[in-house]
């Protein structure tokens, strides 16, 4: 099965979705609000306060900026690995529910780092409120999404259940846009779309097209050259949407996120994998230009039962789990392993 996702992979884009659904909306959504506390860690001082903690708790090398995580295919299919067996098995650590260690299996899927990180949780609603709600108030935790050396991430999302691995390696893409996504997952006609930026200069341009019509986005969190850009689009109304994201740098290059097809959302898409080859430049009714509004702020602002959510963490770095208190489900592990031959 390895070997097959091997495959899988090497023909895809970047960003592509596979047949077997990597990377889901949910994984892309976690991706795209870590890249958000990276390029920007003061701006969810809101969700820090309800969570119970400040950016003022914030280690000093955690209060700046940092580059975008990059996805990393076979990070993401062993975050999703690790999500799986946790769910299926009512397990609940960074060990597999058979005893294999966290850095065996990693290195099942990818094995060109040996410089690897991981933070777990559970029982968060969505992907924003496990990553701002709960890892970034937890020390441990917060250090492994502002460590500076990772440059990949993948992410793992099974029902509550949440895996972010981390490594320094090799990036596979030299594009601006790390990952996109849409909210709400289940928007069925209007929605707000979000990419990440990373480039010496701002965007020439940045827009989602969406059914063939494009809509401008905005920058909204971090700087013009090292942030996350936002904006609304309110196409025709359709049973299922198509949208890919689409660029050019100030030094003229341009491309696509994702690299060659389409995300689909609506009431009658087909979850879970929610992908189409193929991206339209054009479409009824539209010329590739749209005026969506802009949106200023994104994500969930409520608080859930500290009942429902578990704690098991391992020392990082000489930090222990903190943040929410002992009722918190999160876990971190960081670790150095060695290279497979």
């Amino acid at each position: 099965m390895i070997l097959l996702f091997a495959s899988l992979a090497a023909m895809a884009g970047y960003g592509d979705v596979d047949a077997e659904g990597y990377p889901s909306w949910a994984e892309r959504d976690l991706h795209l609000w870590t890249n958000a506390s990276r390029v920007d860690p003061e701006a969810f001082e809101e969700f820090y306060n309800q969570a119970g903690c400040s950016f003022d708790d914030f280690e000093p090398s955690e209060q700046s900026p940092k580059d975008l995580l990059y996805f990393e295919w076979d990070l993401n299919v062993a975050s999703r690995f690790h999500c799986d067996d946790m769910y299926t098995n009512d397990w609940f650590a960074h060990e597999s529910s058979d005893g294999t260690s966290f850095f065996d299996r990693v290195s099942r899927f990818y094995s060109e780092s040996g410089y690897v990180g991981e933070n777990i949780a559970y029982g968060y609603p969505d992907p924003f409120t496990a990553q701002m709600g709960g890892w970034m108030c937890s020390s441990g935790h917060r250090a492994n999404i502002m460590l500076a050396d990772y440059n990949e991430l993948g992410t793992g999302v099974v029902s509550n259940y949440y895996t972010q691995d981390f490594a320094a390696g090799t990036v596979d893409s030299t594009n601006p846009v790390a990952m996109g996504v849409h909210e709400p997952q289940t928007a069925t006609d209007e929605a707000t779309f979000f990419a990440d930026w990373m480039d010496a200069a701002a965007p020439a341009s940045l827009e989602v097209v969406v059914d063939g019509v494009g809509y401008p986005l905005a920058l909204t969190y971090g700087t013009d050259t090292l942030g996350v850009y936002s904006g609304e689009a309110a196409p025709d109304a359709a049973e299922c949407h198509r949208y890919f994201f689409r660029w050019e740098t100030a030094a003229g290059a341009s491309a696509t996120f994702p690299e060659t097809g389409s995300y689909l959302y609506g009431e009658a898409c087909e979850a879970p994998v929610d992908w189409e080859e193929g991206q339209a430049a054009e479409g009824p009714g539209g010329d590739g230009a749209g005026d969506g509004g802009l949106s200023e702020v994104a994500g969930e602002d409520g608080l859930i039962d500290p009942a429902d959510i578990k704690l098991v963490g391992c020392a990082s770095l000489g930090q222990s789990a903190e943040g929410l208190g002992a009722l918190l489900g999160l876990g971190l592990l960081l670790g150095r392993r060695r290279r497979r031959a």
